[in-house]
């Protein structure tokens, strides 16, 4: 038996060594070709490394674009040309939008509004379209028109005056310190009310005559009803003698509130 578990050892030693050659006998035996394909893999196994460590780090860190929305709120009220008007909406909603709308009404200094304002007409011009009562009372609440027992005539005027002026609804005074003035052209029947225009605000017949503007003057014509829920109303602007302009605005009623469907630039001075 001695013998037996001898004999067994040594062949195992023998296969051993046979089939497992040393690290030297290795490198001994390789040429030029196996020296070549040893640094391909080599070099392909570092960039394979650097990779995967790059692309985690770049998922990991928070990327402007894909941060959470309140995160992005804050970055797009610093600047509102961060990411298109289509892309704030999808990212924020309704509710973080109406938000973002608020603030950038506010901000009253020459670069802010420069890039404010086409970005707040492309987010008013999509949440009307959208018509779903989020979008739809985000929009009311934004005109300050989302009070239902308040006549629809107020509520559309007040509509289309924000829409034009934004929340805090002003035309800054002309060259002379002249304030702005709003008059408001109504049939006999329909009950004035407070705008919040900032400046002197006349209500007038449609036919009444007034006298001439001594300032800047914002004009609001009688509201044409298609129906109970669709009008028109025309406004003009004008913000000196030769810088101005008329608007016509189609509003609809959803879901009980009145927003700003669509808009035509009916002339310019």
């Amino acid at each position: 038996m001695p013998d037996v578990a001898g004999a067994v050892q040594r062949f195992l030693e023998q296969l051993q060594t046979e089939q497992t050659p040393s690290l030297q006998r290795i490198i001994q035996s390789m040429d030029a070709v196996a020296w070549l394909l040893v640094v391909l893999m080599a070099g392909a196994l570092v960039v394979g490394v650097v990779l995967t460590m790059s692309t985690r780090r770049s998922f990991l860190k928070p990327d402007e674009v894909e941060s959470s929305p309140t995160v992005l709120l804050a970055r797009v009220k610093q600047d509102p040309t961060r990411l298109p008007p289509l892309s704030i909406i999808s990212r924020l909603g309704a509710e973080s939008t109406l938000e973002l709308l608020e603030y950038g009404d506010q901000i009253r200094t020459h670069e802010w509004r420069y890039r404010w304002s086409s970005v707040r007409e492309e987010l008013l011009r999509l949440l009307s379209r959208q018509n779903a009562f989020g979008p739809t009372y985000s929009l009311a609440r934004y005109y300050r028109c989302a009070d239902k027992q308040e006549p629809d005539t107020l509520r559309i005027r007040r509509t289309a005056l924000i829409h034009k002026l934004g929340l805090l609804r002003i035309v800054e005074p002309d060259a002379d310190g002249r304030f702005a003035e709003l008059r408001v052209r109504a049939h006999p029947a329909e009950a004035d009310g407070d705008l919040g225009f900032e400046g002197e605000a006349n209500w007038l017949l449609p036919d009444e005559p007034a006298p001439p503007a001594q300032g800047p003057l914002v004009e609001m014509e009688p509201i044409e009803f298609r129906t109970l829920q669709d009008a028109d109303l025309r406004l003009s602007i004008r913000r000196s003698p030769t810088i101005g302009g008329g608007f016509r605005l189609t509003l609809n009623k959803r879901h009980g509130y009145w927003v700003v469907v669509d808009e035509e630039i009916e002339w310019v001075s």
